[in-house]
């Protein structure tokens, strides 16, 4: 039986043709770094035994690194896992999701039987949140909305029954001061998740994790498998934290290129593009054409946008572009000059 999980990316469904540019993926465009390669070479050996149990290593790495205190994080197979693990720890109970939003909290919430409550991402700060936990993405993927730190830490001391996760995954695609990590050691209803997948550009490995305060920590771990993440991905993380500054790429001249690509979009008919402070935004068709648009480029130009009608609320008047580098902008302007043409 072949699952629908709704995601973006689906490169892997192209066997058969070569993909000149991925626009569907919100990855990091210029790729893992060499010397990470390079260390994962090297560490091929340390397959043939049992990663720790819990990350333990790793665990207080993280913790180190965004001055909290130690045990302060969960390190989890990609983000998704942690969306998984917190649903669990909410079972049977009842959960608000910010919509549209990335489908994994809800495939999350149904699997763990919470009653879904949908609120409009846009106006999260005027709903009344009475649920034991609630799912918002900040920046909001697929359409880069984002929440200012203060009107969090406003939900989060307003709504004390609810626990507010706080999904950063693309926190760094973002120029913006949004952070909420402030607010993890002050209130133990508030989790942070975060993925190093995307800008170290290693979503194959599985790598994020969540940070919270020790008393939420100490509930969640009771519902998390041993060795539920892989010898390579600690590697990878543990490098990462030792040489961050230096693997981190330049964000600035990806703001660049995509505020440029914004540009060239808005002056093509049949497009728009809608506001966001992200790498990655939406863009209204004239037409119900998204997946349309999305064969034709793929078949013609061997370019891959992502559909975005299977977002929650949206429909086929929506496609999302994460920015790549000028050239593969340019090929995707010049490919959708040739479909308005």
């Amino acid at each position: 039986m072949s699952i629908d999980y709704g995601h973006g990316d689906d490169l892997y469904r192209y066997k058969d043709i070569k993909i000149r540019a991925n626009f569907s993926s919100n990855v990091w465009y210029e790729g893992t770094p060499q010397r990470l390669l390079d260390h994962l070479q090297q560490q091929l050996s340390t397959i043939e035994s049992y990663p720790a149990p819990s990350a333990e290593t790793l665990v207080q790495q993280i913790a180190t690194h965004h001055h909290l205190l130690p045990n302060s994080a969960i390190v989890t197979n990609g983000a998704t896992e942690a969306f998984y693990l917190i649903a669990h720890a909410f079972q049977n109970s009842s959960v608000t999701i910010c919509t549209p939003t990335f489908s994994e909290y809800e495939l999350a919430s149904k699997v763990h039987n919470l009653d879904i409550t949908y609120v409009n991402r846009a106006v999260v700060t005027q709903h009344h949140f009475d649920t034991p936990l609630a799912f918002i993405c900040n920046p909001n993927n697929p359409d880069g909305f984002e929440n200012t730190v203060e009107e969090l830490s406003k939900l989060v001391r307003s709504y004390p029954e609810t626990c507010f996760v706080i999904d950063e995954a693309y926190i760094d695609f973002t120029p913006s001061d949004i952070s909420a990590l402030s607010l993890v050691q002050k209130f133990k209803n508030v989790i942070i998740v975060k993925s190093l997948t995307k800008v170290f550009c290693i979503p194959g490995l599985r790598l994020g994790y969540l940070l919270a305060h020790l008393e939420t920590i100490s509930t969640l771990v009771t519902y998390k498998i041993p060795w539920n993440v892989n010898s390579l991905a600690l590697h990878a993380g543990s490098y990462i934290f030792e040489h961050y500054q230096e693997l981190f790429p330049d964000m600035q001249q990806c703001f660049e290129h995509t505020s440029l690509l914004k540009q060239q979009l808005n002056t093509l008919d049949s497009f728009e593009v809608l506001p966001s402070n992200t790498n990655y935004f939406l863009v209204k068709l004239q037409k119900p054409e998204s997946k349309a648009l999305k064969e034709y480029l793929v078949r013609e130009h061997q370019l891959l946008i992502r559909d975005a009608s299977n977002f929650r609320t949206l429909d086929q008047y929506y496609i999302r572009i994460a920015s790549q580098s000028p050239e593969k902008n340019n090929a995707l302007i010049k490919a959708l000059q040739q479909w308005n043409s």
